[in-house]
């Protein structure tokens, strides 16, 4: 598990919203594959987008998931095989009311950490459309199979005038390589599923029929490792970057929120939304 230390600066660093109501679990559904896997699945019609109570319901999700010590596995998927999920949900960010903005973004670090940090074994089922925060959630988890042909996978943020956060772009730097990083991060690119398949940014391609069954065998396989172990290994992997986070995350807040409000950025946005409307 990660250092008792940084559960607690976690705990204390929690989205905070007093002024909305409490996240709903209707968006989200908790099953199990087993007596020791968790099956975590979106359900937010029409497409999974990560608004403020979205983000929070997940966290609280795979917080009380964990609590549970006979869980040492999650299988994440969504409910749609045509959608993962569409990534965060654009209308928190245009026009937005400042203070609801920064636990907006409060709430999205939220998700890194509470995943990212996980003591379980993960694995992203991604059946369908995985863009921007789709793509966030899929590289959160320890393994991903996804659907060939048609759905597609990336961080697009530069297509609504936007950048990805230090940390989103650290984790992708490290599993596809930096150059192409670089590259898919400058262009906004979407990979499908062989595409990201042969950058390492997912790790089987399968066609749909197939995906959801193995995804079910791998996690199953993982939970069979001893977890003190594997827990142990993943926290010297990647505690670093979640530690960094933690230290770090109003000024990150501040980042986002001061880049969001600005008039160039909004106007992306509009326009970004506006071309969504007549698609």
């Amino acid at each position: 598990m990660f250092s008792t230390a940084a559960r607690a600066l976690a705990s204390r660093s929690l989205p905070r919203a007093p002024s909305i109501l409490p996240p709903s679990r209707s968006m989200l559904t908790v099953s199990r594959l087993s007596p020791s896997v968790a099956e975590l699945t979106l359900d937010k019609a029409p497409a999974n987008t990560l608004s403020l109570e979205m983000a929070l319901a997940f966290s609280a999700a795979v917080s009380e998931i964990e609590a549970d010590p006979s869980v040492t596995a999650l299988l994440l998927r969504s409910s749609s095989t045509k959608i993962f999920s569409a990534g965060l949900d654009i209308s928190e960010m245009s026009g937005p009311e400042p203070a609801r903005l920064a636990d907006f973004w409060r709430a999205i670090q939220g998700t890194y950490l509470s995943l990212y940090s996980s003591r379980l074994a993960t694995v992203a089922c991604i059946e369908g459309h995985a863009p921007a925060g789709g793509c966030l959630l899929s590289l959160m988890a320890d393994y991903r199979i996804m659907t060939g042909g048609g759905p597609r996978i990336g961080l697009n943020e530069t297509a609504l005038g936007i950048a990805a956060p230090y940390w989103l772009k650290d984790m992708f730097v490290e599993t596809v390589g930096r150059r192409n990083a670089e590259l898919a991060l400058l262009k906004g690119t979407l990979f499908t599923g062989e595409e990201a398949l042969a950058v390492g940014l997912v790790d089987e391609v399968l066609p749909l029929e197939e995906v959801y069954p193995r995804a079910k065998e791998e996690v199953l396989k993982l939970a069979r490792i001893p977890a003190k172990g594997r827990a142990e290994t993943k926290r010297l992997l990647r505690g670093a970057a979640v530690d960094e986070l933690l230290a770090g995350r109003e000024a990150d807040v501040a980042w986002f929120t001061e880049f969001v409000l600005e008039e160039g950025t909004q106007k992306g946005i509009k326009a970004y939304l506006d071309s969504l409307k007549k698609k």
